[in-house]
């Protein structure tokens, strides 16, 4: 009975320190309605080593930050510096031909493992030109003159 009681003591107090406590409700979620945030792996080119490594694609379409891309390298060559270049191919979704835009984007810089990060930000301004379009787009990763890494094809819906 003493151990029922408690029971009963212990869910009401817990009862009532839910009823009490104050409701937080989260607000809408911003972000673009057209293209939403993506993640793209990257691949080594011609043996670059590599554990991991991807870009991730948020379009936040806000009046200040209109993308913010974060790039990631884990397992690459060590106390290395990356070039990060974005290639746009306008109305090509496969990326088959020229890109018509080529835009270095970020730096990465690996510690003694190979691992580095970097970001960029576009601004609204950014994507002047573009806006209302459908590309396709992919990222390179570069130590020279050549890509060590880069991402598949990625249809990106611009608004």
């Amino acid at each position: 009975m003493l151990r029922s009681l408690k029971s009963r003591v212990g869910m009401l107090a817990l009862t009532a320190m839910i009823v009490g406590a104050p409701v937080v409700l989260a607000g809408p979620a911003v972000a673009d309605g057209v293209y939403h945030s993506s993640h793209y792996n990257l691949t080594a080119v011609n043996a670059a080593p590599l554990r991991s490594g991807f870009v991730e694609n948020i379009h936040a379409n806000g009046p200040t930050v209109y993308a913010h891309e974060q790039y990631v390298l884990n397992g690459a060559a060590p106390n290395t510096t990356y070039h990060v270049v974005l290639m746009i191919f306008p109305g090509d979704t496969t990326c088959s031909g020229t890109p018509a835009v080529t835009i270095p984007t970020a730096t990465i810089q690996t510690n003694a493992a190979g691992n580095g990060v970097a970001y960029h930000v576009f601004t609204p301004a950014d994507a002047n030109g573009l806006h209302g379009a459908t590309v396709g787009g992919l990222w390179t990763v570069s130590a020279g003159s050549s890509p060590d890494y880069q991402t598949g094809c990625a249809t990106i819906v611009l608004d």
